[in-house]
């Protein structure tokens, strides 16, 4: 194998350079992509899909203050009510409020994060390998497509 000239790594993406190819690593799939074949590489992020997230996110979340209202109804109707109706308006109420306190503690465990992606271009289309920006190890995207690119730049100058 050839020396690697640089190398990316973050969660579930591994990205090689080597003077005649780049080879991409997920949990999905390996491949290697020749230079020649490749006009760039750039990152990319991702804020249409998460901005559709976010909003299912922000509508699961207040979901649940329907279900606070109708618990603080019933136990209202139940303390004020005749006796035979009081234990069952109480028991709602709670059931009610215990109901929506669970769902909101639910969603609120799941927002979504920004995700971002390589892109690779090249003339037959882009190829996109997404990784979690916040996550460990991806700090160092700019350092690497900057040298992506330099290695691009002396390839196709030479073999060009």
């Amino acid at each position: 194998m050839e020396d690697i000239l640089s190398q990316f790594n973050a969660d579930n993406l591994d990205i090689k350079l080597t003077s005649e190819k780049l080879f991409i690593n997920t949990a999905a799939s390996n491949e290697a992509f020749a230079l020649r074949s490749v006009n760039g590489v750039g990152v990319i992020d991702l804020v249409d899909d998460y901005n559709k997230a976010l909003t299912i996110w922000k509508k699961k979340s207040n979901a649940p203050y329907w279900l606070f209202i109708l618990g603080g109804i019933f136990l209202l109707s139940g303390i004020v009510g005749k006796s035979e109706s009081m234990a069952g308006g109480i028991m709602l109420g709670l059931g009610a409020i215990g109901g929506g306190y669970f769902l909101l503690n639910k969603s609120k465990k799941e927002k979504p994060n920004l995700m971002s992606a390589v892109r690779i271009m090249m003339s037959g289309g882009n190829r996109d390998f997404q990784f979690d920006k916040t996550g460990s190890g991806s700090g160092n995207i700019a350092e690497f497509v900057a040298k992506v690119e330099s290695t691009l730049t002396s390839y196709h100058k030479n073999n060009g």
